[in-house]
């Protein structure tokens, strides 16, 4: 075994980060050494020092990113995911002597020992928050099992450092603060995963830990989650061992909605997934996170398509992905229609040519006759504007594979489109709604959420009174059928633009008021 405070480094974090700023050290230079090693009685000596060696490296490659000493200034904590997984995988795989021999808790207090369980600690915390985040929860709870059974093992150094060193508390300071995060991931893993428990029993250590450090001065209002005052604030009471376990996972459920981290990138070209943050390469030339490739070769037949936006080339108001998913969208179902009544397929060469010329197109569209549709908001409209369509019906009409087809379609597109949208209109009901029910809802629950919030402390039971789901969904449904109304009402706001401006409409706030008011039980004015 590694003898106490023989193998630790040599330099302080700021030391190695101007050795490594200076060029003394590099990505390959591994500071660490076997010299001090005690290998076991009846171990094979280098066997046991290269398995040690091998360990070392791997946690030191994946913390000094952690710690951001090999971290650029426009870097973060996600380009360096693929260093944390091989932590975790060599963890895995090496279980027995990462347990037993670099994160075993011995007779003594070892600097090495806790120094690795710290340092392994702090990495897998971040792993697991980038896979929750992205919705990997299945891979975050393989990362928590190791995570927990490495954080436990510090906590135990940790009292053992205690005992022998009772007037040193930063090695207490050090672990209380990793249990603190530990709990915070798990808070927000029980609310993903619907864990009553894991999340109840999270909150509640949590919220001991926020008090303490309270009581004592200590609590830093910038870093830290406050999830004392956030349940004071539901329950209007700070004395939460009087709160039922379910009314708190209610409020969790209201309350925690974690903001998703970067996701995995794919390939522009293929399509491909990368396996961890930062496997693809981005355009040199525009850094678009977009503009990402697996190989030079997909970047290479991309680049026809992509040097329409790489840097400013992209002229409009919409997002250069944007305007790419939809020329793929319109060359694939113009083409559809083409195959359909022709009976031939389209070359795949045509439609690659016919995907940057409309791309072209579109460019020209919007800063042009259709500039009101130049906006990532509002370019969903174009989509039912008779004018618009029958300028790429033209368009499809020149382009060599759909022009057979689409030289016919086109004519007196325009007048049919406008005539069609009359009768629809005529009709009424949902179908003359040119936004659809999922988009509507999604808007009203929103809205639900911003109310409930308001009104909620005028409730018997405060905000947790509301948060029953099945109630939530009656609100939600009052809400979309009083936005529906109001829409077939005032047609003018009959479009994607006029449902995200209509809630600048007196006339709807006061119905949305009127509505969720008497949902809950509240007189008007209340």
């Amino acid at each position: 075994m590694p003898s106490a405070g023989t193998h630790s480094d040599p330099f302080s974090e700021e030391e190695i980060k101007a050795m490594y700023r200076s060029g003394e050290i590099n990505d390959e230079t591994m500071l660490t050494t076997t010299e001090d090693v005690m290998v076991p009685p009846g171990a094979d000596l280098d066997a046991y020092l290269k398995l040690y060696s091998e360990r070392s490296v791997v946690l030191k490659h994946a913390y000094l990113r952690f710690s951001g000493m090999f971290r650029a200034p426009n870097e973060s904590t996600l380009e360096f995911e693929r260093y944390y997984q091989d932590l975790h995988k060599d963890i895995l795989e090496h279980r027995d002597f990462w347990f037993e021999e670099m994160f075993r808790v011995p007779d003594e207090p070892s600097l090495e020992n806790s120094a690795n369980a710290e340092r392994a600690t702090g990495i897998l915390g971040t792993l697991c928050t980038i896979l929750r985040q992205r919705g990997d929860l299945a891979g975050c709870m393989e990362v928590m099992e190791t995570y927990m059974q490495v954080l436990k093992l510090y906590q135990q150094m940790t009292d053992l450092s205690c005992e022998q060193n009772p007037g040193d508390t930063k090695m207490t300071v050090c672990c209380d603060g990793l249990t603190y995060k530990a709990n915070l991931i798990r808070i927000n893993c029980g609310v993903q995963l619907n864990d009553a428990d894991m999340a109840v029993k999270a909150l509640r250590d949590t919220v001991a830990y926020e008090k303490e450090l309270k009581s004592k001065g200590k609590f830093d209002e910038d870093a830290m989650a406050d999830y004392d005052m956030m349940m004071s604030v539901f329950f209007e009471s700070d004395d939460y061992d009087k709160v039922k376990d379910g009314d708190i996972f209610k409020a969790l459920k209201f309350a925690v909605n974690p903001a998703p981290a970067e996701q995995l990138r794919s390939c522009a070209r293929c399509e491909k997934d990368e396996e961890c943050f930062g496997d693809y390469k981005k355009c040199s030339r525009c850094s678009d996170p977009e503009a990402s490739y697996c190989s030079k070769a997909c970047q290479a037949k991309d680049w026809p398509v992509h040097k329409l936006f790489c840097g400013s080339k992209n002229t409009t108001n919409v997002k250069s992905s944007n305007l790419l998913e939809i020329a793929k969208i319109l060359v694939s179902n113009h083409g559809k229609t083409a195959e359909d009544r022709t009976g031939r397929p389209i070359p795949e060469c045509q439609k690659e040519k016919a995907k940057i010329g409309l791309i072209k197109h579109l460019k020209n569209l919007l800063t042009s006759e259709f500039q009101h549709f130049n906006d990532n908001k509002y370019l969903a409209d174009a989509g039912a504007d008779p004018a618009f369509l029958q300028a790429l019906a033209d368009f499809f009409a020149d382009q060599p594979g759909y022009s057979e087809v689409w030289s016919e379609l086109r004519v007196g597109m325009k007048e049919r489109l406008e005539e069609n949208h009359v009768r629809v209109q005529q009709k009424g009901g949902d179908e003359a709604l040119m936004v659809d029910e999922e988009e509507l809802r999604n808007r009203c629950f929103a809205l639900a959420q911003a109310l409930i919030v308001q009104f909620g402390k005028a409730m018997p039971g405060g905000q947790a009174d509301m948060l029953d789901s099945s109630r939530m969904e009656r609100i939600v449904d009052d809400l979309t059928v009083v936005t529906k109304n109001f829409i077939l009402e005032f047609p003018e706001y009959n479009s994607h633009r006029g449902v995200q401006e209509m809630i600048n409409n007196p006339i709807y706030k006061e119905r949305l008021l009127g509505a969720i008011q008497s949902s809950m039980g509240l007189e008007i004015g209340a």
